[in-house]
């Protein structure tokens, strides 16, 4: 893995001073409320003023308020701490692992060369661990990364693949679509086909109006919408080396 794809996945060596003491700045406004609350009452009792509540001493009254905006402090720190966020699910595909990239014996060199870039700048920039290209006939024409375990024979993968509905909407019609948490969606179950059935989010980009480009990750929510932006302008770009091709 390259050192972008550790660091978008689990924080890596890059990451700053606030994050690598993230509890301890979550937890200071309720120390921070809890010290100042102490110091007033301190105050209060070491100042000689009557401990009794007087509404006609302006102490009293400054006491109430520094006392009310401490109980806040401490509230938001509670809060801060309660509601941390929960790293993604980060899981080891199961399937085949593809030592090199296959790539249709049909396309050109081309065709080819932008192909292989994709895989290569994807992996790298973002969370993809698996890629794949078909026609809406389900005509392979790439495939990288850890595939299904059926595709551990390379001859397999020169088949064709029968298309699940996801698939071939953005093969045939242009509807792209992104599968954030693959687990929760029935129709994860026609990746499983040419992905690793453990594949935890998926971004399908339709190629033109004949094939489709398909992206997969081992991270749950993996995909950000940046990411899916970028993924447009690269089926675009695959677009123009397929019609050459």
């Amino acid at each position: 893995m390259s050192r972008a794809r550790a660091t978008r996945v689990d924080g890596g060596g890059d990451e700053t001073f606030i994050e690598r003491y993230e509890d301890v700045f979550r937890a200071s406004p309720a120390a921070f409320g809890g010290a100042c609350g102490v110091a007033l009452l301190a105050n209060r009792a070491l100042s000689g003023v009557a401990p009794v509540a007087d509404a006609s001493s302006a102490q009293s009254r400054a006491d109430v308020i520094c006392l009310a905006m401490a109980a806040c402090l401490i509230l938001t720190g509670f809060t801060w701490v309660a509601l941390k966020t929960k790293p993604p699910n980060v899981v080891d595909l199961v399937g085949a692992r593809l030592d090199e990239p296959y790539v249709s014996p049909a396309a050109s060199a081309d065709a080819r060369e932008e192909l292989l870039w994709a895989w290569d700048a994807a992996r790298a920039a973002t969370n993809c661990d698996v890629m794949a290209v078909f026609t809406k006939d389900g005509e392979r024409i790439m495939q990288a990364g850890v595939a299904a375990n059926e595709l551990a024979d390379p001859s397999a993968l020169s088949r064709r693949v029968e298309l699940g509905p996801i698939v071939s909407a953005a093969a045939s019609r242009g509807a792209p679509n992104n599968l954030a948490n693959l687990i929760l969606f029935p129709g994860r179950v026609e990746f499983e086909q040419f992905f690793p059935v453990n594949t935890q989010a998926v971004c399908v980009r339709p190629i033109g109006d004949g094939a489709a480009l398909v992206i997969g990750s081992r991270v749950q929510r993996g995909l950000t919408p940046n990411d899916q932006r970028w993924f447009e302008v690269v089926a675009q770009k695959l677009d123009r080396a397929l019609d050459r091709s």
